[in-house]
């Protein structure tokens, strides 16, 4: 082993660097350097005993063994000229068809047994260039040329007797001994480089098999992200149909129980509706981080007022601070002005934030800091909490993970809030960093890019917005009329049980989930509106052009004839063109509707404190016209 080891040595330092890169030209190589340096060695025997056998050795016998020796000096001239490679190795060739003929003519003529030599010359050559044209051309024309001279000498000239025939017996068992070992040496060394790339093909074959596995498993696990990712997003929801009457019948009860004075009901409905409310925020993650595993998560980019969105922050998270008694504390940089950004996506992050600082923070201070650093906005929010080890930290940014299994037990939640926070700020080509000590509290900081933009922002109100331009967003939720089942029948016209109906203004409502249509009616009865509900889409365009209703409240999702195929209808139309659209949905597909030409929308489940807000705002621009009412 250590003389095969050695030998390996040697022959990679006479290898040429740039040859060493390609195999099969470093095995061609091998071979050239293997055969010169062991084949002068086996022939050494053969210009011995022509030295000893022949009565006059000179000068014939020294210029056999120079020619012999001669092959050991291209080693050196390989290592010191290595891009020259391919003359050495046809000088190479040249110079062992020199000795062979050398040998034959001055030894035996056309009867020399040394013209067995001349089988190697192709073998070699073709060993040393590979199979080229110019190889396959060198190789005939150096055998053709040494066969016509022997020929040639045969014909016209006497070849030389040194030793007679009969006495070159030993010569002859000589020559063909080492010209056997010369080609059983390179035959042996060719058959290991066969077996060696016949296991090479076996495992490229092996590797291949595995690759069709693992792409067959990628597409499996592709399939079944996308199913999971669809199965989140329908079962987002249908945990919304049944949140819309928790949370709007709550909203309803807790209004009528509060103007009764009910005080143990309050209470009781209050809890209610928080925990609606909390499975609500459930359900919008893990709708968020569906979405955005399957690459469907947009970007509504707006002009921010940096200070304005800090002021709606601060003002939703003070008294979270609060109820575990934290102090809060707002730092601001100067001038911190505008920024283009997506204020929706970028104030969740902030408050998920918040909010986990404000759960595991005790008689502490929370504080957000603010500041623009070139062209990057940092918004750091520090805690003095129990903080986070360094292990903890390296899975913070998973889904469903928290700190450790405690935390769960003795806090709540369920691990997706830091998620997604982290993938909603790296949509907006930032991160969220982190600098934690345990029992000293944490510092998250959002670092987002902002562009530099300093133009003043757009006004902007909670329902009531005016239309823009804006990429609509793909809908993330198709819902099939096979997969909506039969439509509810049996709920449509006017609300004629309210007193003074006829004289109060109208609101058509299109929704095909009735439990809906119900409690929109009463909550907009309880706001001095008369409801037109309807559960047929196809009927909306005739209704409201019938009544003529102040404004329109229309769902999205609807098998069939959906919101966006009634609002299409609603705007071509020239007697309902004018009326206010509101979108209903689950999802925020602001940006799309207001493309489509809807004046804003109302998310699911209904909140009453925005519905008002909407209702207001049509109250205080009734009667002006289009343009003035979408800028309220």
């Amino acid at each position: 082993m250590a003389i095969l080891t050695f030998l390996q040595g040697v022959m990679n330092w006479f290898i040429p660097e740039h040859l060493s890169g390609d195999l099969h030209t470093r095995k061609r190589v091998q071979m050239f350097i293997i055969s010169h340096v062991f084949g002068p060695i086996i022939a050494t025997p053969i210009p011995l005993f022509l030295w000893f056998a022949d009565p006059q050795p000179l000068w014939h016998v020294p210029i056999l063994a120079a020619s012999i020796y001669g092959f050991w000096p291209f080693l050196a001239l390989v290592k010191l000229f290595p891009r020259a490679y391919t003359p050495l190795a046809m000088a190479s060739v040249l110079n062992l068809t020199f000795a062979i003929l050398w040998g034959t003519y001055n030894y035996g003529g056309t009867s020399s047994p040394f013209l067995v030599w001349f089988v190697l010359t192709p073998l070699l050559a073709f060993m040393y260039l590979g199979s080229t044209w110019t190889a396959r051309i060198f190789v005939f024309t150096q055998i053709t040329v040494g066969i016509a001279s022997l020929y040639g000498f045969y014909l016209y000239g006497d070849f030389p007797e040194h030793i007679p025939v009969d006495d070159m017996v030993v010569a002859g068992m000589l020559s063909a001994l080492g010209s056997n070992i010369y080609v059983f040496m390179m035959a042996a060394y060719y058959s290991s480089v066969v077996d060696s790339q016949s296991e090479l093909i076996k495992e490229i074959e092996r590797h291949q098999y595995t690759l069709k596995a693992l792409t067959s498993a990628k597409d499996d696990a592709e399939r079944a992200n996308g199913a999971k990712s669809e199965f989140l997003a329908k079962m987002s929801h249908e945990l919304r149909t049944p949140l819309n009457a928790v949370l709007g019948y709550s909203e309803i009860l807790l209004e009528d129980a509060e103007l009764d004075g009910r005080g143990e009901q309050i209470a009781d409905l209050q809890k209610i509706s928080a925990a609606g409310k909390h499975l609500l925020a459930m359900v919008n993650d893990i709708l968020d981080i569906s979405k955005i595993e399957a690459g469907k998560m947009a970007l509504h980019m707006e002009n921010v007022d940096l200070d304005k969105l800090i002021d709606d922050v601060e003002a939703t998270a003070r008294p979270l601070a609060a109820k575990n008694t934290n102090s809060f504390v707002v730092e601001r940089g100067s001038s911190l002005g505008t920024m283009r950004a997506d204020a929706t996506k970028l104030r969740q992050a902030i408050f998920n934030l918040l909010s986990n600082a404000a759960k595991f923070t005790q008689n502490g201070q929370i504080t957000l800091a603010v500041q623009r650093n070139g062209e990057w906005m940092e918004i750091a929010v520090a805690d003095t909490g129990i903080g986070i080890s360094q292990d903890q930290q390296k899975a913070l940014f998973s889904n469903f993970t928290q700190a450790n299994s405690k935390i769960a037990a003795v806090y709540g939640g369920t691990g997706l809030g830091l998620s997604l926070s982290q993938n909603l700020c790296r949509l907006m080509g930032g991160q969220i960093e982190i600098e934690s000590e345990l029992g000293k509290g944490s510092r998250f900081t959002i670092r987002v890019p902002s562009h530099g933009e300093q133009a003043a922002p757009e006004p902007v109100a909670s329902l009531i917005v005016p239309p823009r331009q804006s990429a609509p967003e793909d809908e993330f939720i198709a819902e099939s009329e096979a997969d909506a089942g039969e439509r509810k029948a049996g709920f449509a016209g006017m609300s004629g049980h309210a007193v003074n109906h006829d004289r109060r203004p109208r609101l058509l409502v299109v929704d095909d989930d009735r439990s809906f249509l119900e409690l929109a009616e009463r909550l907009f009865m309880k706001e001095d509106y008369t409801p037109i509900c309807t559960d047929a889409p196809q009927s909306a365009l005739q209704i409201a052009r019938t009544v003529k209703p102040a404004a329109i409240f229309l769902d999205i999702l609807m098998p069939g004839f959906d919101g966006w195929d009634v609002l299409a209808a609603l705007k071509a139309d020239p007697v309902t063109a004018d009326i206010p659209v509101f979108m209903i949905s689950i999802l925020s597909e602001r940006a799309k509707a207001l493309a489509a030409g809807a004046d804003g929308i109302v998310m699911k489940p209904f909140d009453a404190s925005k519905v008002k807000a909407a209702l207001a705002g049509l109250k205080a621009t009734r009667g002006q016209p289009r343009a003035k009412a979408a800028n309220a």
